[in-house]
């Protein structure tokens, strides 16, 4: 699973991504940061288009519409993304929006795992992939997050949230070393990915149906757990409450998390809610990536969780 990222020739995918403030991708100073009242007025306006459709399966409307809103998201700088949020009239739409985001996400993956699939030459399908690339980006600075993180080789990775096109999990994997295991509770999401794994030969790539909130984590160095895993605060609190219980100590935990306006696309993950991890790093991205990334270990066995001073980029 993925944010919102611009791809080649400019069209919009849904790319999970993070990035680190050593290799962050330059701003867009084209972009004009717009006032609180025009940002309520053009989100209100791509919430009703996309609330308006049968579907959200790609095609070249829906599209448009996710354009206009990733756009916006990115457009609005941080200072301007919290009086914005004040707003009722903005936050009152977030939730609903990142449902249709998340709506907007599955659909896309779906299309393109059935095309990969399903196809006489599933390689060559998947370099036709337009944001194979971003998705290839995506693990170099996932992966490089984690090895500053731990000091040992990583062997084994869970992906939380892998979905039906789980890339994702499997190039992380590959930029770690490990063996990996997609783990998601969408019963199609699951059947396509598995199609997908055989088609491509990806043969250290287990896809595991099962809950966040069920899944024994405790033979894995290293777990992800993707953004829209936990759709509320009271959800994601249960998912992390569950990975705490059930990771193994000294194991590195990646979550995907938002802020400023991008918390339209994600949710926050609070830092709250980490209160039985140690965490390592947050890391918030600039320019055209949305999800800020979390990294944070299970304590050893006596060790106490303790904040370090200097985490946040």
């Amino acid at each position: 699973m993925a944010p919102w990222i611009r791809g080649p020739g400019g069209r919009v995918t849904l790319l999970e991504t993070a990035e680190s403030a050593s290799i962050a991708a330059p701003r867009d100073v084209s972009l004009a940061a717009p006032a609180v009242d025009d940002v309520a007025r053009r989100l209100s306006a791509i919430y009703h288009g996309l609330e308006a459709r049968a579907d959200l399966r790609p095609g070249a409307h829906v599209d448009a519409l996710f354009h206009q809103l990733v756009h916006l998201v990115l457009s609005t700088p941080d200072e301007l993304a919290v009086r914005a949020f004040d707003d009722v009239r903005v936050s009152s739409l977030a939730p609903r929006l990142r449902e249709l985001c998340a709506t907007g996400e599955t659909e896309l993956e779906l299309a393109w795992a059935r095309r990969i699939g399903g196809s006489d030459d599933p390689s060559l399908t998947l370099s036709q992939f337009p944001y194979l690339s971003n998705y290839r980006l995506l693990a170099r600075m996932e992966a490089g997050a984690v090895a500053r993180a731990v000091d040992h080789p990583v062997r084994s990775l869970a992906f939380v949230g892998s979905g039906p096109l789980p890339m994702s999990a499997f190039l992380l994997a590959r930029e770690l070393g490990a063996a990996v295991d997609g783990i998601d509770r969408d019963p199609v999401a699951v059947t396509t990915a598995r199609r997908l794994a055989r088609a491509l030969g990806l043969s250290h790539l287990r896809i595991v149906h099962e809950g966040a909130g069920r899944v024994d984590l405790s033979g894995y160095d290293v777990v992800v757990l993707a953004a829209l895993v936990g759709a509320t605060g009271e959800e994601k609190a249960g998912v992390l409450a569950h990975l705490a219980r059930s990771m193994a100590p000294g194991a590195t935990l990646l979550i995907r998390s938002a802020r400023g306006m991008r918390m339209l696309l994600y949710p926050e993950v609070e830092r709250t809610l980490l209160d039985e991890f140690d965490v390592r790093t947050v890391i918030h991205p600039d320019g055209e990536v949305i999800n800020s990334v979390i990294v944070a270990q299970i304590p050893r066995r006596g060790a106490v969780p303790v904040p370090r001073p200097g985490s946040e980029a």
